[in-house]
Order: structure tokens, then C-alpha cells, then sequence
């Protein structure tokens, strides 16, 4: 057996806890059980992936990442890393419709390989930085003192860029925008729409906000992600960029919405993996559209890929990568991560 065949692969479940009630305008949770995988290779190297269960998606429970993870594990027992592309496309095809799982394992596998290599992943990936800057989120929540207490908490850890949930009630996104610029005055802001919007809602909306004198960069995904004429059509009449996170799900989706004239485009891990997240960005750079990298409720070791991932190719304008700022974790378990938090930036060691 090769030094970069894989020995053992262990799948278990991870729980944390939030720190407030993560609301959106398609739900809301206040804990998350994700489903993990642990892959070792014979020469001792491992690399570790994190499958997140969603709000918007009900199919993606702590069971069923589970299953799947459980199936590709079982798979790549014995088999050599260094055809990690194999491995990855079989469990794409078997499990599609579980890409937070694929991700995951997708993470694990090139994660081990390059511990082998004696690098990092993002070193593996190309090493065009050592640290990022992230905003973190403000969740959906219709009562302003939880606002304001969530964006004072950010403002006096350092975050410059406050990411704001919208998509529920108009006077209710307003008022929560409202109270994060009375709270965090000098943020700037990036509104995400989480598919809540018609076309015309989504205007009228960002024109009332920015009436206020609100400093916005970029309004995400506001109408449903079937609907890429709509957000095409914000789009193109929008004062600021209005990128597609759930309408570019994969590399063809992604090559659609650039050629129907969105201005920016959001790649999670959870949705694309690695791999095609990387033919993502290649389409949107292509097509001269800035990206934006996302995460979903990973621990900060599960986030570890999409961090690397930023970090290694430099390529995302806006890092939306904060899940383990949201979530209570344990100082020991940090350390396994493989980055550190610093405030408002995520740092290679």
C-alpha cells in the first residue's frame, strides 16, 4: 500500500451551539449538528472534512450527511489520494444531491494530501496570502435590541463589514438595517436577500435603503435561485452589485448567470466543493464578475477548506467566512482548525 492510500476514514457527528438564534428569511436554528469525516493515509497524514446541515434545505439532515459520508468513506479505504479526482466525481455522481458531504470529503482527501506534501491546503492551492478579512453576519431577527447588540459585539471585535439578512417584511429588513447603522455607524454593509424578493420588491428596497445614506456594497441573491431572469433583471438596474449565490450552485449555473448579467458571483464550499468551486471562479473571472466565498454553519475546523481555499488562490473581493464567530466552540477544539480567528481576520500560522 502506498505512503498516499487512505488507512482508515472515520465519519461522526459534530453539535454546537449558537450564540444567539440564526434567523433568515427562510427559517431559523439555534444549534447545528454537522456531519464530519476524519481521513487518514498510511503515512500518518490526515485531512478533515465538515458536511453543514441548512435551514433552506431539509434534506441535508445530520443523518443523511452522515449516511453519505459513511457510504464515501467506505469507498476510499485502500485507495491512493493522488487519484483524489476518481474518488471525488464517483461521489459526486452517487451523492449530488448531498454536496455538503461530497464537500466534505472532497476537503478531506486534498486536506491529507497536501499534509503529505508538507504543506497546507491553501499552500497545495497556490499561497497568495497568509490572512483575510471576513464580515460576519446579522440573522433576521425582528427585535432591534437583539440587533443592535449583535452589531455592537461586531463592531467592538474589530469586523468592518457587516453582512445583514433581508428578505422577510420590507419595514422589518428596514428597521434592522436601521438599527445596525445606529449601532455600528462606520460598517460598511452587504445585504443578503436569502431568495426573499421579487424583482420589483428587491429595487424598491435597496433604493429605500440606500436613501438613508447607508454605505451598501453588495445586495446577494434576492430574488429565488430558479428565477435567474429576475435577479438578471435587479441586476442590470441595481446601483450596486447583485451577485448569485444559490442560482450558481455548480460551473454551468455559474456560466449562466454571468451570461445573464449578474455582477458578482458567491461560491460555498458546501455547495460546489473544492474542485468545481475553483471552475466557479475561473468562470467568473473569465467573465470579469468579482466573487464572494461563503459558508454555511461549519465549526471553525469544518471551515478550515473554504478559508484555505481564499487564502491559497486570492481571489474573492468579499469573504463571508464567519460561521465560527456565530457559533460556541471549545478553545481546545480551535486549535485543531489549522487557521486562527484574530478578530475580524482569519490568519495561516
Amino acid at each position: 500500500m502506498a505512503r498516499t492510500s487512505v488507512s482508515s476514514a472515520r465519519v461522526f457527528l459534530v453539535e454546537s451551539r449558537l450564540k444567539r438564534p440564526f434567523i433568515t428569511a427562510l427559517g431559523r436554528r439555534e444549534s447545528t449538528v454537522n456531519a464530519a469525516i476524519l481521513v487518514r493515509l498510511k503515512s500518518g497524514a490526515q485531512g478533515y472534512g465538515e458536511a453543514s446541515t441548512s435551514i433552506a434545505q431539509k434534506h441535508l439532515t445530520p443523518q443523511a450527511l452522515h449516511r453519505a459520508l459513511s457510504s464515501m468513506a467506505l469507498r476510499a479505504r485502500g485507495r491512493d489520494v493522488r487519484g483524489w479526482r476518481a474518488l471525488v466525481d464517483e461521489a459526486w455522481t452517487r451523492h449530488g444531491e448531498l454536496s455538503p458531504a461530497v464537500a466534505a470529503f472532497e476537503a478531506a482527501l486534498l486536506s491529507a494530501l497536501a499534509q503529505e506534501a508538507g504543506t497546507s491546503l491553501a499552500g497545495w492551492l497556490g499561497g497568495a496570502k497568509r490572512r483575510l478579512e471576513t464580515d460576519v453576519t446579522i440573522s433576521a431577527s425582528n427585535e432591534p435590541a437583539e440587533t443592535k447588540a449583535a452589531a455592537s459585539e461586531a463592531a467592538a471585535a474589530g469586523f468592518r463589514v457587516l453582512k445583514v439578512k433581508v428578505g422577510g417584511r420590507p419595514a422589518d429588513d428596514l428597521a434592522r438595517v436601521a438599527a445596525v447603522r445606529a449601532t455600528a455607524p462606520k460598517a460598511r454593509l452587504l445585504l443578503d436577500g436569502n431568495q426573499g424578493f421579487t424583482p420589483a420588491g428587491a429595487l424598491r428596497f435597496v433604493a429605500a435603503v440606500l436613501k438613508t445614506g447607508a454605505a451598501v456594497e453588495l445586495f446577494e441573491q434576492p430574488t429565488p435561485k430558479a428565477d435567474l431572469a429576475g435577479l438578471a433583471f435587479v441586476a442590470k438596474r441595481c446601483p450596486i452589485p447583485v451577485a448569485a449565490d444559490e442560482s450558481a450552485a455548480t460551473p454551468a449555473d455559474a456560466a449562466r448567470a454571468a451570461d445573464a448579467g449578474v455582477s458578482a458571483i458567491n461560491i460555498k464550499l458546501a455547495k460546489s466543493g473544492v474542485s468545481r468551486g475553483l471552475e466557479i471562479a475561473a468562470v467568473a473571472r473569465a467573465a470579469g464578475l468579482p466573487l464572494m466565498i461563503g459558508c454555511m454553519a461549519e465549526t471553525a475546523r469544518g471551515l478550515a477548506a473554504s478559508v484555505h481555499l481564499a487564502l491559497g488562490t486570492g481571489f474573492f473581493t468579499w469573504c463571508d467566512l464567519d460561521s465560527d464567530v456565530l457559533l460556541v466552540e471549545n478553545a481546545e477544539e480551535r486549535l485543531t482548525a489549522g487557521w486562527t480567528r484574530r478578530g475580524r481576520f482569519a490568519v495561516l500560522e
